[in-house]
């Protein structure tokens, strides 16, 4: 994707974030500029709160404010939900934006795959 096809400086609050769809306790958020899709999310929904992760942006939409947006869509949902905890899985692209939200740091989180035959 070319920047020129995404407005540069644009307010955050003049990005379109859908809802999503739900399932199973699972949301997806999107984020488009310029009419096209440039960021995902989701959002894991369960008793004890809400867990947001797996966001991402396209390389040509970065520092726009796309993923401040998505964190914010979920965010709220979790507020209007009335749920008691937040948390986020963010990676070392993802980490520095959260904590300027008003996340902290508590643990690493270790991936194990176990290669399919």
């Amino acid at each position: 994707m070319s920047g020129a096809a995404i407005k540069s400086g644009m307010n955050p609050a003049d990005i379109p974030v859908s809802p999503g769809y739900h399932r199973r306790g699972m949301r997806l958020v999107t984020a488009a500029l310029a009419m096209l899709v440039v960021g995902t999310s989701y959002a894991g929904f369960g008793a004890a709160g809400v867990n947001l992760f797996g966001g991402s942006v396209l390389p040509g939409a970065r520092g726009r404010g796309v993923y401040r947006e998505l964190v914010r869509a979920r965010w709220q949902a979790a507020v209007d939900r009335g749920t008691p905890a937040l948390t986020v899985q963010a990676g070392r692209m993802s980490r520095p934006i959260c904590e300027r939200l008003g996340f902290g740091y508590l643990a690493s989180v270790r991936v194990f795959v176990d290669e399919l035959r």
